[in-house]
This record gives C-alpha cells, structure tokens and sequence, in this order.
C-alpha cells in the first residue's frame, strides 16, 4: 500500500516489495459474498471485476507516476459505483486513493484530498446494500486508515527526497573538498619546486664557474645538487600523497644555504622560538620557503633577516631584506602562501619600498 516507499528522490527502487504486492489488500472486497449467505454468482462476478478494474488502475498509477492523482479519483469512482451495486468496495478503495493522492505536494493539499476522500467514503455508506452492523465493521476501519496511509505515504516522499538532498549535498561537499585538496597540493609543489630548482640553479651556475679553477669544491656542490634533488623528489612524493609535514628547522637551515649560495648575507633570530603543532610548523616552514625563493629570485638582495617570535598565544615569522622591493603583481607563491596562512587562522602582512618586509602571524592557543 505504502508504495512511495518503494522509491527515492531520483526515481530508483529502493524497497525489497514490488507494486503488485499490495494488491493483496484488494482481496478485502470478497469478505461481502463470503459473509453474505444470499450471495448470488452475479455477486461474485462484481466483486471480481472491482477487483481486477482497481488492480489495472493501481498498476498503471504506479508506471506513470504522473497519473496518480487520475488513478485516485477513479478509484474512487469504482469503489462508489461497485458499492452501490452491492460490494463491500468502499472498505478498502478509498485506502489505495489517499496512497496515490499523496505525493509531492504541501502538507496542506495532502490534507484537503485525504478530508475529500474522507468526505467521498461517508457519503457513499447510505448507498451500500450491507446490512448493520456489517456496515460498521466494512466502512469503519477505512477512515483512520485513509489518514494513516496518506500521511505516511507522503512521510517517505519527504525522507526519501531529504535523502536525495543530502546525497546531492554530500557529493558537492566532496567535490569541494577534493577542489580544496588540489589547491594545497599545488601551493605546496610551487613552493616545493620553485625553492629546489632555484637551489640547483644556483649551484649549478657555481660548479660551473669552480669546474676549471677549484674541482674538489665543484664536485661537493655537485653532491650537494645531488642531495637537495632527492631530497625534494622525496618531499614531492609526500606531497602527493598529502601528508606532508615541513620541519621549520630544516626549513631554516635550507633557508641559509640557498642565501649563502646566492650571495646573500643571512641572519637568522629565532631565540623566542618554541614548540610548535606539526600543522603550524609546516605552515610557517612553507611561508619561509616561498619567501626566501622570492628573495632569491627577484630582491637582488644583499641581506635577509629571518627572525621566529614565539610569544604567548602568537608565533610570528618575519622575513626581510635590502633589496629592490616587489614590483609586480602578487604572483601564486605568495597569493598560495596568504591562503594557507588564512587557512590556519593566522594572517599575513608585507610592505614593500626600499626592501621587502614580510610577517606572518598564526594564534597558538594555549601552546
């Protein structure tokens, strides 16, 4: 009976019981010739036909969905006209028209069929040729059911299009997040390449100038070429597989060579430093890192200062230098770092002019 049940807010079968199924109930319009001892063959025949006529109707209601608020009404139909004839059919028709009545409709339309159907079955009990007080046990049962199955009906409708939602809902949170995911690896792989290969360019261009005149420190900053790419082959394989985590120390120390390489005198204050969370460590070791490519690569710089302030409650990394300043648009290393810096709570500032002046400021709660 309760066949919107049956299915979820896509259309798909989702319930174990076919349509025919509650066609079983029908079989209460025989209880009239059985019960009946002046049941005549003509009486059996009618109660036939009202039950093979429903059954087509509920069957072609639930095919075509969009014909059930039809099918209800001439159920109703049938089950007027056959209990005029005789049957017992009121009993049990006007149930099968409040489950096709119900649908995707407001509380309040659901309502006003189920009052109509309710109205339909009261006025129909004078026209039925059932004698007391089998009356009363054919029609009476039928009214609260009526409102029961309605309700119901329209009760699963709603979960399963709550569920349908949900199901929809989920999948865009998923896409977002895997949208999210591929954002991050890919700041992190800029930062990760940009700072590697600027290292091995540096290095690089020195083997090249000590080949013919020191051979013995070519062949160690060669090694050292060798070492920085498979550290950072290493680190992109983290990346991937998204739990990577930097050490702000190593960061550091990478930090200093790569100035060193490049000519750059270098600095570095991290005497307030303190125990930091994985999370917030890696985000200021990255910050660091995409920093000092940029110093790198464009302040044609003569000093950095690096300096870790790990007061109560904040830990700030400052990052400045001498050089030309910044004079083009913020580029997507430094727009990657602010996102991943905002995205830990923290905030970012940087000036520019005679020099390059960059802080980054992440809450540390009770650490």
């Amino acid at each position: 009976m309760n066949q919107e049940a049956a299915t979820s807010g896509d259309g798909r079968r989702r319930s174990h019981f076919p349509d025919w199924l509650y066609l079983v109930f029908l079989a209460f319009v025989f209880l009239g010739p059985v019960f009946d001892p002046t049941t005549t063959t003509s009486d059996w025949v009618l109660s036939t036909v009202t039950v093979v006529v429903s059954a087509v109707i509920y069957l072609i209601a639930m095919k075509y969905r969009q014909l059930r608020t039809g099918a209800a009404v001439a159920l109703l139909a049938v089950g007027v006209v056959t209990t005029w004839l005789g049957t017992s059919a009121m009993g049990v028709i006007p149930i099968y028209a409040a489950a096709l009545a119900a649908g995707f409709v407001p509380r309040r339309v659901l309502i006003w069929r189920l009052a109509a159907i309710t109205v339909i079955t009261l006025l129909t009990v004078p026209l039925s040729q059932i004698p007391p007080p089998y009356l009363f046990l054919v029609f009476a049962p039928a009214l609260p059911m009526i409102w029961l199955i309605g309700f119901s009906v329209q009760g699963d409708i709603d979960l399963s299009t709550e569920t349908h939602s949900l199901r929809a809902e989920n999948a865009r949170i998923q896409y977002l997040a895997t949208i999210t995911e591929r954002e991050r690896i890919a700041r992190d792989l800029h930062d990760l390449a940009g700072q590697a290969l600027t290292a091995v360019t540096l290095r690089s261009q020195l083997v090249q100038r000590l080949a013919s005149t020191d051979p013995n420190r070519a062949r160690d900053e060669a090694a050292a070429i060798e070492a920085t790419a498979r550290e950072t082959l290493a680190s992109l394989r983290e990346t991937v597989a998204g739990w990577q985590h930097v050490d702000l120390s190593d960061e550091l120390d990478k930090a200093s060579k790569t100035l060193d390489a490049a000519g750059i005198e270098i600095h570095i204050d991290e005497e307030k430093r303190r125990d930091l969370a994985p999370s917030i460590e890696t985000v200021l070791a990255l910050a660091l890192r995409e920093a000092v490519t940029n110093v790198v690569r464009h302040a044609h710089a003569r000093t950095c200062r690096i300096s870790l302030d790990g007061r109560p409650g904040e830990v700030s990394l400052l990052i400045t230098d001498d050089g030309v300043g910044i004079r083009t648009p913020e580029g997507s290393g430094l727009r990657g770092m602010r996102e991943r810096v905002l995205a830990a709570g923290g905030s970012m500032e940087m000036t520019t002019g005679r020099g390059t002046r960059l802080r980054v400021s992440i809450p540390v709660g009770g650490q």
